[in-house]
């Protein structure tokens, strides 16, 4: 009989039939980034970074624990130069694409985009709503002493999802590693970091001057509707505004999570028992707002960035002769 040392441990199942790549198993690296932490706010890259391993997956009792089928993904030199290598090329770097549809295991644009992904998407929102819990006190302290700097963080969780197109979240990862292009052959991804500047607000909102004053005007009648003449507290209407603002920044495959409107399949949990008080009366304003009004400018955007322009200027600026924010990864 195995002795268990006495302590705390977290227990996790370990999934049977994982989603694979044409046989190979795979996590998801997500970048998520926490833009408010009441009311709830936060952006998802609209592709997940595959870390595929370069090994045939197995079921056999002698490879459960095998790393480089289930946890050196894509993998060390030791699992390239092994005789069970079958090296991926090319390498898939996106989960957005025809090719990344047509060659997961079950496959199918429809089986992606209307089961796994909103499994995904559920599964980080779960975890923030549950999380916050903890720190909601924090931020309310922080505001009720006139704090009200943006505050950030960027998240990094790893998902596992199973053939029925179920995620399981791994771990999350906060050390903030933003690679960019360092690993370009597997994980090309530079432009995408530089774009997490606009709609964190780096740059100031630089759009905000062409519609700030419809802006105001509109979310003042809306609180009008909902609370009366007395209108929403300020601190409530900057909230709805900073909404507005990080949507006409974000590009580059960045898009709101959360809040979303009530009509939203994943709004749905919030209807179950177990979720049904988790949201704040700043997070039901949100909701509301999205699910009434969700004005946005008049406005164009870039068919492959996604970048918005108001007037022929972009969401994003140019600095030092370049497009973006400057962000590189340090070496």
């Amino acid at each position: 009989v195995q002795r268990i040392p006495a302590g705390e441990f977290v227990l996790q199942d370990y999934v049977m039939r994982p989603m694979l790549f044409k046989g190979h198993k795979f996590d998801l690296r997500l970048w998520t980034v926490l833009l408010s932490v009441d009311p709830l706010r936060l952006h998802l890259l609209g592709t997940g970074i595959p870390k595929v391993s370069q090994w045939n997956y197995s079921k056999a009792v002698e490879d459960v624990k095998e790393p480089c089928i289930h946890v050196l993904m894509p993998g060390t030199n030791e699992c390239f130069q092994n005789k069970r290598a079958n090296v991926l090329t090319p390498y898939p770097t996106r989960t957005n694409t025809q090719e990344w549809f047509d060659k997961v295991i079950p496959s199918g644009k429809d089986f992606w985009t209307q089961r796994a992904w909103p499994s995904v998407e559920w599964r980080v929102v779960e975890l923030l709503v549950l999380a916050r819990d903890a720190i909601l006190h924090v931020d309310h302290q922080l505001k009720r002493n006139g704090l009200r700097y943006k505050r950030v963080f960027f998240l990094s969780p790893d998902i596992l999802i199973d053939q029925h197109g179920q995620a399981t979240m791994v771990e999350v990862n906060v050390n903030g590693y933003m690679i960019g292009n360092l690993h370009k052959e597997y994980f090309p991804i530079q432009p995408q970091q530089d774009a997490v500047g606009s709609f964190t607000g780096i740059a100031g909102f630089p759009l905000q001057r062409h519609y700030s004053a419809e802006l105001q005007r509109r979310t003042a009648s809306f609180c009008r509707g909902v609370l009366g003449e007395r209108g929403c507290p300020l601190a409530a209407e900057l909230e709805l505004w900073e909404m507005v603002h990080e949507q006409m920044h974000s590009s580059h495959e960045w898009y709101r999570l959360f809040p979303r409107p009530k009509s939203s399949p994943l709004h749905a949990a919030f209807r179950t028992a177990a979720f049904k008080d988790s949201l704040t009366p700043l997070d039901k304003l949100a909701v509301r707002w999205l699910s009434q009004s969700d004005w946005l400018p008049e406005h164009s955007t870039n068919r492959t960035t996604g970048v918005v322009s108001i007037n022929g200027e972009s969401a994003i600026p140019r600095l030092a002769g370049r497009p973006g924010l400057g962000l590189r990864h340090g070496k």
